[in-house]
């Protein structure tokens, strides 16, 4: 955006430059005030600018100023005129118009020093600053130059706002845009607005963008508008009016509601508040308008799974193995099924994980599966299978329970034994060995 706002400012100032090398301009500002021997050479020096002879017009005006050290001694007045604001002005414009800004700078300063409320030579003093980069002292010489003119044309305060604004000085160019606002706050632009926002932003002075953002957002067309929308947005939530917030992502459903943007950000803030159950809806608005990421698939999929809405979990997470197997989203799957009474289900998907690779998560989800359905001889199996880690106690405690409803009471009795080696296992294996012993010595 700064980028933009810089070209348009250089545009602009060419077109003052050509507009004051017209034939003859730069000697018809009171030309009785010029020396004889300055305006001979300004005479001449046009007459080649006339004919874009440029390189021969600047060797006409500096050979006429390096006489100044025959006949210009210091305290000395300047009869001939070699230091003429108009002599330093008209070289400046020639370096310009040769693309040489640099080498224009010291002649367009000695102008101004000379002639301080002479404005052309202050705009095109902050052109030549602009061009190498010193936009600080591009906007100083823009709001010198404003200062000295007539007619105070809004556009010149803007141009030296943007200035220090793009050099980095955010609160010079937020005086600036105070001062614009004051003195012709009935002709800016929404363009210039932008700027501002971007000055008030860049000194962390969110609060007072807010009221030109929410303008910007309501009255800025095209595809900028949207843009806006979403920075007002933002800073809602930046300055933490959540409530706003929230109101202005449901306003924006209402008005675009094929925009699937604004049902996302709306699901974001119910899910910030733990509305969860607006939050599902939004984004499942969001997921008819757009195709969902794995991760958006994953959160719709959990929040169903929050809510008792099992079915739609599963179809989420089924969405995500669709390019890979992942044991922890098979195990959800399972979970899901579980949640739908349906473990046969469940226990088709965790296979399926186990033949993808081994996890032996899994594989205690198989063994705990068969135990639901009642194929104990098949858990018996599986819990047998678990290798010895994290899993090994509660595996060998369902082991236990599998092989005494099997009706195998010695396997039952020994995993039980096994399993009370463990912390977390040893008083419900104690207990169970306890009622094996009594059954036992019926």
């Amino acid at each position: 955006m700064m980028d933009a706002v810089k070209n348009r400012i250089c545009w602009v100032l060419m077109t003052l430059i050509l507009c004051i090398l017209t034939p003859h301009q730069g000697i018809a500002m009171k030309t009785d005030d010029i020396p004889l021997p300055a305006r001979r050479a300004l005479i001449k020096a046009n007459r080649f600018i006339e004919k874009k002879e440029i390189a021969s017009a600047i060797k006409v005006l500096e050979s006429f100023q390096q006489k100044r050290g025959e006949d210009l001694n210091p305290g000395k007045p300047d009869i001939y005129g070699y230091n003429h604001y108009l002599i330093n002005f008209t070289l400046g414009n020639c370096y310009l118009m040769k693309n040489q800004p640099s080498q224009a700078i010291p002649y367009y300063q000695a102008a101004v020093n000379a002639k301080s409320d002479f404005p052309p030579a202050w705009f095109n003093l902050a052109k030549c600053h602009s061009e190498v980069n010193h936009h600080v002292q591009a906007g100083t010489c823009f709001l010198e130059g404003y200062d000295a003119t007539e007619e105070k044309k809004p556009e010149i305060l803007y141009y030296s706002a943007v200035s220090f604004l793009i050099g980095g000085d955010c609160d010079k160019a937020i005086e600036m845009f105070r001062r614009l606002l004051s003195s012709h706050g009935d002709t800016i632009k929404l363009e210039w607005q932008e700027n501002l926002v971007q000055a008030y932003i860049n000194c962390d002075q969110h609060r007072q963008a807010l009221p030109f953002i929410e303008e910007l957002a309501e009255k800025i067309s095209g595809p900028k508008r949207q843009q806006w929308q979403e920075i007002l947005l933002h800073e809602y939530l930046h300055l933490n009016m959540k409530g706003r917030a929230l109101e202005y992502a449901e306003q924006l459903t209402r008005e675009h509601p094929l925009e699937s943007k604004w049902w996302k950000a709306l699901a974001h803030m119910h899910l910030t508040a733990n509305i969860y159950e607006k939050a599902l809806v939004a984004l499942t608005v969001y997921s008819h308008l757009t195709p969902l990421t794995n991760e958006e698939k994953k959160l719709m999929a959990e929040l169903a799974s929050a809510l008792g809405v099992p079915i739609q979990a599963v179809r989420f997470y089924k969405e995500i193995l669709v390019e890979k197997i992942d044991p922890e989203i098979v195990k959800k799957i399972a979970e899901s099924y579980l949640q739908l009474h349906r473990p046969e289900d469940a226990l088709t998907w965790v296979e399926k994980g186990l033949q993808n690779a081994f996890e032996e998560s899994l594989l205690m989800l198989k063994g705990n599966l068969l135990y639901e359905i009642k194929n104990y001889r098949a858990a018996i199996n599986v819990f047998q299978a678990i290798p010895k880690g994290q899993n090994s106690g509660q595996a060998l405690l369902m082991l236990g329970y599998s092989a005494w409803q099997a009706g195998d009471l010695e396997k039952a009795r020994h995993a039980f034994k096994k399993a009370s080696n463990y912390k977390k296992q040893k008083k419900t294996a104690l207990r169970l060995l306890s009622r094996l012993e009594k059954i036992s010595g019926q």
